[in-house]
């Protein structure tokens, strides 16, 4: 029997974030940036592999208390959700380094108009010298914040459709193993909160993190 990697969770805790997020983002227009994307070429052809606006958290900074307080309670549902998915999947963590992994505290919420997405297959693992260190990226995870009937994620190797739908937490491997891209809805706006999930400990992270600012 294979074990499918691809995990979803749902709970009314996750509907409730999932509008806090949305308010939020409608609200801090002053956080909301053009979309970037690291690691492999930004441009496929003349089109950018994603358009998007964005925001990013980071759940270990309080000089913004709204925004911390809100990427704080992301994170903990998050992590609350990887302990499911690796109770369900034991060896994922016994055979990470160091056994243990984490939930990233930098992460994005992405606004999608119509027309836009992240359109270009791609995974989230790269060897990119970012502050979130993606060469000890695992697994990732999107939050998708409202229904989106034509939207969602596809991935590639599993022939597998994730639909956008509020409150709905998936988690999945962040290599090549799965390669996906954004489905992209002509006619409606999607919003996500997407981030990554690390080996080893948050604290040894945080202490790079500290020792590199």
């Amino acid at each position: 029997m294979s074990v499918n990697l691809i995990a979803a969770y749902r709970n009314s805790g996750f509907e409730a974030v999932s509008d806090g997020i949305m308010a939020f983002f409608d609200r801090r227009v002053d956080l909301q940036r053009d979309g970037l994307t690291f690691g492999n070429d930004f441009f496929e052809g003349s089109e950018p592999a994603k358009v998007s606006t964005d925001i990013s958290l980071v759940a270990i900074d309080n000089s913004d208390p709204e925004a911390f307080a809100l990427s704080e309670v992301i994170i903990r549902g998050v992590t609350a959700a990887l302990n499911q998915y690796l109770q369900e999947r034991p060896l994922f963590k016994e055979c990470a380094p160091e056994k243990a992994l984490f939930v990233n505290p930098i992460f994005n919420i992405q606004r999608y108009s119509p027309g836009e997405g992240f359109k270009k297959w791609h995974c989230d693992w790269t060897l990119s010298e970012d502050a979130t260190e993606p060469t000890h990226r695992v697994l990732a995870w999107i939050i998708y914040c409202n229904d989106v009937d034509d939207a969602g994620t596809e991935f590639h190797w599993q022939e597998h459709h994730e639909s956008a739908e509020k409150g709905k937490l998936i988690i999945f491997p962040a290599g090549l193993s799965h390669i996906h891209r954004g489905r992209v809805s002509q006619i409606n706006t999607k919003t996500i909160a997407t981030g990554w999930i690390n080996a080893g400990s948050r604290d040894s992270y945080i202490a790079r993190l500290a020792n590199n600012s």
